[in-house]
């Protein structure tokens, strides 16, 4: 039961950084004033938070329901159909 504790900790963290550090690079691209950087910065860590808050809550209540660690996936484009996939 810690372990869950310690991995929905270190998912908060995670997600609500992620939200902080993507809301605070657009808010300096698009915003000038203050206030409006610190709400769109605020927002999207809030998205993050609520985000971990709800992975944490299905992993308490479904226990075959796993919190995936946290990792940088590569982005990869899909390979085109070939003939016999497409009819």
């Amino acid at each position: 039961m810690s372990e869950m504790w310690d991995k929905c900790a270190e998912n908060f963290f995670v997600r609500s950084g992620t939200g902080l550090l993507i809301g605070g690079a657009a808010a300096l691209v698009f915003f000038r004033g203050g206030i409006p950087r610190t709400a769109v910065t605020a927002l999207s860590t809030g998205f993050g938070a609520g985000l971990s808050f709800m992975e944490c809550k299905l992993a308490f209540e479904h226990p075959e329901w796993k919190l995936a660690p946290f990792s940088f996936r590569k982005f990869s484009v899909p390979k085109p159909l070939s003939k016999k996939e497409q009819d």
